[in-house]
């Protein structure tokens, strides 16, 4: 697999998602990322160099095989991930996907496999679910955080979600 930066991972996802919807032009990837078009341009010129798609100027955005098969991938990972959050963890989905955002662009290959596994595992079992979430209700409160650090709560943890 190519070494992607967050940025790349996070714009392959997309044109990915948006391409099973049709052809992607340059106006919708920025759109869809809240980001300019010379912003998006910059990133699929990157793109486009490391052989994940092609591009014409003015022209839409079309995933390579490679980039097809890596745009996939990043979408299952982050479907894992909000899966785990929400459904099985009972995370809010306005707090999990700004998690997921962040936990995609560090999870290693070994860890999703076995996420994927217990994901699966969990959604054929909802009275574990079920007993699961009552316990996580139980400790809702307690978090630790010794001597008021902030940990977890620093800008880079809640919510410097950039894509660009």
């Amino acid at each position: 697999m190519h070494q992607l930066t967050p940025s790349q991972e996070n714009y392959l996802e997309w044109i990915y998602r948006l391409s099973l919807d049709g052809p992607v032009r340059m106006g919708d990837l920025a759109s869809k990322l809240g980001v300019k078009a010379p912003s998006a341009s910059r990133a699929v010129t990157g793109l486009s160099r490391l052989r994940l798609v092609n591009h014409q100027v003015y022209g839409r955005i079309e995933l390579t095989a490679e980039g097809a098969r890596v745009g996939q991938a990043l979408v299952r990972r982050s479907d894992c991930l909000t899966r785990l959050l929400v459904e099985i963890l009972g995370m809010d989905p306005v707090t999990a996907i700004p998690e997921v955002h962040r936990l995609e662009h560090v999870l290693g290959q070994e860890v999703h496999s076995r996420l994927e596994v217990l994901v699966e595992f969990a959604g054929s079992s909802p009275a574990w679910v079920k007993r699961l979430q009552h316990r996580i209700e139980q400790r809702a409160g307690c978090e630790d955080d010794p001597a008021g650090f902030g940990i977890g709560r620093t800008e880079i943890h809640v919510g410097l979600d950039r894509r660009d």
